[in-house]
């Protein structure tokens, strides 16, 4: 029997699964990293593995441009005003981000000594009120990132959402518009920008926020409008076909080939995960892997990196006897921190957040970053 899934009443899953991938994306990266650094990787590897955190992080900015105007179009759902949503937004990121930061800080100086760096000092209080405040500035490394290195894609994140809370406060429903054209007019007037020495400032927030990573966002809003508009005459696909495509577009935008190809391949692998789809039999198992993997998308993204150091020391011997061997660990890891990071949202993340809340999620705070 042929069950067809469609977005409409089922609108998180696809995207869960694809947030799920971009999570391990990352993971996936930093470990090879880790063996880099250790000198064991075997010889052909493929550049593209060294580019999955990077396409990773900008299928997260299209996820997070794609939702916030999807939810905000969905009949019968008023978006919310602009405090409102900024306000749910930030409780969704800070909790788990200021306790992973902390756990950082304690983590890096109880091993200061055993560290490549016996040099490390504790962060400032400066430090620590910027990193809090999501406001980007040069840390110790003399490197434009917050207290936990992880947490520079959270600035873009919580610059973003500023920017749609101005257009919901001002457009409502048509704001999607007015933040689209706003990160165009961003990263047209970042090509005059360089970097700039300043430890915070004007120029450093100039610098940042008009990089060409923001037009992901765009990417996912131009495509959450156009679904809107064409929703109702998207052909439903065998899921075989959507999987090949979704693969084919996420290793073309990891082998790095232009700015441009990389932006393309993602705007494809966002829009096959929005398509209706055809599923021989009942899809429950599938759905309810993708919803795991997508709700712990978050913690693995903010966790993988207190456990990447201790794998990678203990598996660099296996991992350097081959790509097979490479690839094994490599999927090894993404399960041992798919589980960690499916703990952490299930005993950490979502009981913190829905104290702080005072309520159950709703479909909004469940996704995104």
């Amino acid at each position: 029997m042929t069950t067809l899934v469609r977005p409409d009443r089922d609108p998180i899953v696809p995207l869960q699964f694809l947030r799920g991938l971009a999570a391990s994306g990352v993971v996936l990266e930093h470990l090879f990293d880790r063996y880099k650094r250790r000198g064991v990787m075997p010889e052909g590897v493929p550049e593209l593995l060294g580019n999955l955190g990077q396409t990773g992080v900008a299928t997260f900015f299209a996820i997070s441009g794609f939702i916030m105007v999807y939810i905000s179009l969905r009949s019968g759902q008023a978006p919310q005003g602009g405090l409102a949503f900024l306000r749910g937004r930030y409780l969704r990121i800070a909790p788990l981000y200021y306790l992973t930061t902390i756990l950082m800080v304690v983590f890096a100086w109880a091993t200061s000594g055993a560290r490549a760096d016996p040099n490390y000092r504790l962060p400032t209080a400066t430090e620590w009120v910027l990193s809090a405040a999501f406001v980007p500035h040069r840390g110790a490394k003399g490197v434009i990132q917050p207290i936990y290195e992880l947490g520079w894609t959270l600035h873009y994140e919580m610059f973003f959402y500023l920017l749609f809370a101005i257009g919901l406060s001002l457009f409502a429903r048509r704001g999607a518009y007015l933040t689209l054209g706003l990160l165009a007019l961003l990263v047209a007037i970042g090509t005059r920008i360089g970097a700039p020495p300043d430890v915070v400032g004007p120029r450093v927030l100039a610098y940042v926020f008009t990089r060409p990573i923001v037009v992901y966002f765009g990417i996912g809003i131009a495509v959450a409008l156009l679904r809107d508009r064409l929703s109702r005459q998207f052909p439903a696909l065998p899921v075989p076909i959507l999987i090949v495509t979704l693969a084919a577009a996420l290793i073309v935008a990891s082998l790095d080939i232009s700015e441009l190809m990389t932006m393309v391949a993602v705007a494809i692998a966002l829009v096959v995960t929005v398509l209706p789809w055809r599923a021989s039999g009942k899809p429950g198992r599938v759905s309810a892997f993708s919803r795991a993997f997508g709700d712990a998308s978050y913690s693995i993204y903010l966790t993988h990196s207190f456990l990447l150091g201790a794998f990678a020391a203990a598996t660099a011997s296996i991992a350097a006897r081959g790509l097979p061997a490479l690839a094994a660990m490599g999927l090894l890891s993404c399960l041992l921190c798919f589980a960690v990071g499916w703990l952490t949202w299930r005993l950490v993340e979502t009981p913190i957040g829905n104290r702080i809340r005072g309520r159950r999620p709703t479909e909004i705070d469940r996704t995104a970053p």
